[in-house]
């Protein structure tokens, strides 16, 4: 028999992977799983594709860090999108996605039993590539009523309590929340992050990773992306203004960033590309060895795709796209919160499921406590044990045969009221994100383009039936 590593055997499942196989053992059910776009590829992206495709596609093997072009080509997304500048040569890697990058980059640099800090809630496909690596993750708590902001004088304790932590993570806007930081907020995690990062100059201490996972700035709901703050553009701002005295500081912790984008946001899931840009050398330099043992070639299409996206759109794609997904979230999250108040579910509680509606991406993260302790059928769960058959211990759901847990309430989610949405966070906190996105409700009106009314009555038409599922099936729980 073969001998399987303990990481592997003990690496939990991704929950999209997870309810995604669960949602095809049913039937008629409405998709909020997925976080690829639904709101159809920017016209010029499709046609660039088109285009390539007619022509012999041996012709686009690339390196494995992107092909010259792809980079400079990254070089302009990072000026457009943030102002930065890097050198396309040696400060800026391609590779196929973010989650290949990622995962190079934690082979990178972690050693078995270094840190990782993450900011709470955090993206569940950061623990496989951190534990593979044999690292170990530690999260900062944040509050919903703080708007999922971290504070800084939580980041400055984890500092303190693993003062040599290799790598902080950043995610804004935030996966699954859909939190965003202000200039504000960003400057006081700069002012934190200065002092760690001089602490460690100072005693040849662990040099510090700060990583941000700029995934959804492109889904900013209301403005030009570029108009919000991310931690780079702020940095870069600030550095540019500073007196002699912080600029050393701020150099230090320039060097210490590293930037991870993605096109898979933009309306392009399906060429996945991902892009990150440093101006540490050394550790690119060190990058591009892991990707090369990983995989052969950069995404030939996703980098034809990314040539497209930096090209004017005057279709606005993206702004439509924002707009969109703040009327959908809208309309979910006061849907939810008038089913919970018509059953009498919101009088033990002080908050609403969806007490945070984010001004940005494209997920509501909603808290359903509210279903703790409410008990089951045992023609529910005899139906719940022939759904999960294989895939989880069933003596660990519905204890008591009653809703417990995040897990508990997804699949409730799925079985009775045929939504497929995501278990995450603290299982005992009952947090389910909902994706808006609905890939279901995209309306093709020629191979170039999407009819833009139609997906938008077709994405109504969706979360409107759900939250009807969800009500009729809510009645019937509480009537048991």
């Amino acid at each position: 028999m073969s001998q399987i590593s303990a990481r592997v055997q003990n690496l939990p499942a991704s929950p999209f992977v997870t309810f995604a196989a669960l949602g095809s053992k049913c039937d008629n059910i409405i998709s909020f799983r997925s976080g690829s776009p639904g709101h159809g590829l920017i016209p010029g992206v499709q046609s660039a594709i088109n285009q390539a495709r007619s022509i012999d596609i041996s012709l686009y093997r690339v390196p494995h860090y992107g092909s010259p072009k792809a980079r400079k080509d990254a070089a302009q997304y990072f000026q457009q999108r943030y102002g930065l500048e890097f050198d396309p040569n040696q400060e800026i890697n391609i590779t196929s996605g973010f989650t290949h990058l990622f995962y190079c980059l934690c082979t990178t640099i972690l050693n078995p039993g270094d840190i990782v800090l993450l900011i709470e809630p955090t993206f569940p496909q950061y623990q496989q590539p951190i534990e593979l690596a044999g690292a170990k993750r530690v999260i900062i708590p944040t509050k919903e009523e703080d708007n999922w902001k971290p504070k800084p004088e939580a980041i400055k304790t984890a500092f303190e309590n693993y003062p040599d932590a290799k790598m902080i993570v950043f995610n804004y806007p935030n996966n699954p929340s859909g939190a965003v930081l202000t200039e504000a907020d960003w400057n006081t995690i700069i002012d934190t992050l200065i002092v760690e990062v001089d602490r460690r100059t100072k005693v040849g201490g662990t040099p510090l990773l700060v990583l941000s996972d700029d995934a959804y700035v492109p889904l900013f709901h209301h403005q030009d992306s570029h108009e919000y703050a991310t931690l780079g553009a702020t940095l870069q701002k600030r550095l540019s203004l500073a007196e002699s005295s912080e600029k050393y500081s701020l150099e230090q912790l320039m060097e210490s960033l590293f930037i991870i984008c993605t096109l898979s946001k933009e309306g392009v899931g399906g060429l996945l590309l991902g892009m990150g840009a440093t101006k540490n050398t050394k550790l690119l330099e060190f990058l591009r060895t892991t990707q090369k043992a990983t995989v052969i070639s950069s995404n030939a299409l996703g980098e034809i795709a990314l040539s497209a996206i930096i090209q004017p759109d005057p279709h606005n794609t993206l702004k439509w796209a924002g707009q969109l997904y703040a009327s959908r979230l809208n309309q979910l999250a006061v849907g939810l919160n008038s089913i919970f108040e018509k059953h009498g579910l919101l009088k033990l509680f002080n908050h609403q499921p969806a007490s945070f509606v984010p001004p940005a991406g494209i997920y509501l993260y909603t808290n359903f406590s509210h279903l703790k302790g409410l008990k089951v059928s045992v023609d529910f769960l005899e139906r719940i044990r022939t759904l999960v058959e294989g895939t989880f211990d069933f003596q660990s759901l519905f204890c008591q045969s009653q809703i417990n847990t995040s897990l508990d309430v997804g699949l409730w989610l799925l079985l009775e009221a045929k939504v497929n949405a995501v278990p995450m966070g603290k299982p005992e906190n009952c947090y389910i994100r909902f994706s808006v996105s609905l890939p279901q409700a995209i309306v093709e009106s020629s191979p170039q383009a999407t009819d833009r009314q139609k997906t938008e009555e077709k994405g109504e038409k969706l979360i409107n039936q759900a939250l009807s599922q969800i009500d009729q099936s809510l009645q019937k729980f509480i009537q048991f």
